[in-house]
């Protein structure tokens, strides 16, 4: 692939980035959370109970950024932490009654948002969509999890030239 249409992709990530955050723009688009507790309580609503190392690392967070996090949300109401009787470094996270209402309030406000925004697009390029930032994003996990993005220099792949 050529540097043109890797500029061309770069742009376009970002655009998507900047774009894709736009239910954020108002209050409302996140029942008033900060982007992070939005996140947060997204993953758990998603997961269910889930403990606080794991939710940290499904996040890409480390656990004290995200002790924080949690802790507004259970002054919020949101969120039970449960530490472990017997091992105290065990913290289960889960969301209390509450917190499910607005897990589901925020689910119908993406659903909603991303299902107005696929409407734009033509019916017959909707799946190609889903299915393509479906690779990349696994794509990305899988180099951005690998010794690869620890290197100097990440190796091109076979015949791939700038």
């Amino acid at each position: 692939m050529d540097v043109q249409k890797i500029r061309l992709l770069r742009a376009k990530l970002r655009l998507l980035e900047r774009e894709s955050g736009d239910p954020f723009k108002s209050d409302s688009g996140c029942c008033g959370l900060t982007l992070a507790q939005c996140h947060t309580l997204i993953e758990v609503g998603s997961t269910g109970e889930v403990s606080l190392v794991d939710l940290a690392a499904n996040l890409g967070l480390d656990t004290s950024t995200l002790s924080r996090t949690i802790n507004g949300l259970v002054f919020l109401g949101l969120v039970n932490r449960l530490t472990n009787e017997k091992d105290r470094r065990y913290v289960s996270i889960s969301l209390t009654d509450q917190g499910k209402k607005v897990f589901i309030e925020i689910e119908k406000t993406f659903n909603d948002y991303f299902l107005r925004v696929m409407e734009i697009v033509p019916l017959e390029k909707r799946e190609a969509i889903i299915e393509g930032i479906s690779l990349f994003a696994d794509a990305l996990h899988t180099y951005n999890h690998s010794a690869a993005c620890c290197r100097d220099e990440a190796p091109s792949a076979p015949g791939e030239s700038e």
